[in-house]
């Protein structure tokens, strides 16, 4: 039994307003790395979120906005002139993010296509989330470098480099990402090979 045969016109739709979606969060991811590079364009006075570890602040959050000591995990600061690598990161990280995005979105979409087709478990089927899970790898690694160049270039800046801005974050969510997809992987293989074997019966 083909797999187009399974699909009606709705589902077929369905899939289509998928793609269409994809498409959007691209252009949406285009746009907002654009409107960052405009805000690092002069190379000036460029506002940056920088990590903080332990650090303390008096907040207007009290009673009609009294001072209440707060802890401060995360702050965004001004940096008047950032050193030739905390520009280039500042640049790069936008970039680099906007083309990751785009390439997960592109094989997303490519795959709500294969779906729309009928071609939920044809041949190479488990490519794509593969395909996807080392684009998060590539990603995840790019980010983090660039993310840390910009934070602690940008608190070495404002302090004169005597603020101790060794702060390396690190998220654990692509790896919970790259779990699911290695799942989908082997899910998609799963079902290729039954299929194989169904059609051999047939």
């Amino acid at each position: 039994m083909n797999d187009a045969s399974r699909l009606d016109r709705s589902d077929r739709i369905g899939m289509y307003m998928s793609i269409g979606m994809v498409l959007v969060g691209a252009a949406l991811a285009i746009a907002a790395a654009v409107r960052r590079l405009i805000e690092i364009a002069p190379g000036t006075d460029v506002a940056v979120t920088v990590p903080l570890s332990g650090e303390s602040a008096q907040l207007p959050l009290g009673p009609d906005g009294a001072a209440v000591l707060a802890t401060v995990d995360t702050a965004t600061v001004v940096v008047p002139d950032p050193a030739p690598a905390t520009l280039f990161a500042l640049w790069a990280q936008p970039i680099w993010d906007a083309a990751l995005i785009c390439a997960l979105l592109m094989l997303v979409a490519l795959f709500f296509l294969r779906l729309a087709r009928g071609l939920a478990f044809a041949p190479h089927a488990g490519r794509l989330p593969y395909a996807a899970a080392a684009v998060v790898t590539v990603g995840w690694l790019g980010s983090g470098i660039l993310t840390n160049m910009t934070t602690n270039g940008a608190l070495s800046a404002i302090s004169d480099y005597t603020y101790d801005s060794a702060i390396f974050e690190v998220s654990l969510a692509p790896v919970l990402a790259l779990m699911v997809l290695a799942a989908m992987g082997a899910a998609l293989q799963a079902g290729e090979r039954l299929q194989r074997d169904t059609d051999g019966l047939v």
